[in-house]
């Protein structure tokens, strides 16, 4: 039950709900105070941990939110309890314990240890130009892809290589594929030679051997790659967020 109602709070979040499911789940969090209060904290904590790398004083925004909205929650009691209406003790434990879980949870990645992968690993859509006969095969790629099946994405992929061999966007597509395989060796290879070279890929290939390192946790290693990328390059503003944690 709570992880479908998590499902709903995502969902709606994301625009993904219809509109007859999105005027329900409105009308509710007007008439059910639980409902909405646990949408509430659900909401703070994603937003906040989303844009973590945004804002270097997230912890305390974050920190504010759940205290806010503890407080709130506090205030609707008693407001209640004057009314000789009944709270639910579970529910609002159950709330109480979720605020603490969020408040230790920012602490632990806003503070503590080295950056870890997935904080950087922000893929962009694979969309490639279709190309002849290949489009079944390029729109499989792409739906994998987008849809984080990587073994999928990367079969495809390799597929399409055998057909376009120089063609340097499915190499590097390829290549992330094998890094969220945790398929190393592969992966920096195709990220050096491509790297190494004159595309126009070539930053961003640099960009992603150092996340590599980064998911290694080669992190001095990873801070010699970040340092390489140029100030003009688009990568270099995420390469500094990045040398800043490390």
């Amino acid at each position: 039950m709570e992880e479908l109602r998590y499902n709903e709070f995502e969902n709606y979040l994301k625009n993904e709900l219809t509109e007859i499911e999105k005027t329900t789940f409105e009308e509710k969090l007007q008439s059910d105070a639980d409902f909405k209060q646990e949408f509430e904290i659900y909401k703070a904590l994603e937003t906040s941990l989303s844009s973590k790398f945004e804002n270097e004083e997230n912890e305390q925004e974050l920190r504010k939110t759940l205290t806010n909205l503890g407080n709130e929650y506090i205030k609707e009691e008693e407001v209640t309890k004057k009314k000789t209406k009944v709270i639910s003790l579970f529910n609002y434990k159950k709330l109480m314990v979720a605020a603490s879980i969020a408040l230790l949870i920012g602490f632990f990645i806003f503070k503590n240890g080295n950056p870890v992968y997935s904080d950087f690993a922000n893929h962009s859509n694979l969309e490639l130009v279709v190309r002849g006969d290949s489009n079944e095969t390029l729109l499989k790629a792409q739906e994998a892809f987008n849809a984080k099946n990587y073994k999928t994405a990367f079969a495809q992929l390799t597929v399409l290589e055998k057909e376009f061999p120089n063609d340097i966007e499915i190499q590097l597509y390829k290549a992330i594929c094998l890094l969220e395989l945790d398929k190393f060796p592969q992966a920096d290879s195709i990220f050096n030679s491509i790297g190494e070279g004159n595309s126009a890929l070539s930053t961003k290939a640099t960009w992603y051997k150092a996340l590599s390192l980064l998911k290694q946790e080669q992190f001095k290693a990873c801070e010699n790659t970040l340092k390489t990328i140029p100030e003009s390059a688009e990568e270099y503003e995420q390469a500094k967020k990045l040398l800043k944690k490390l």
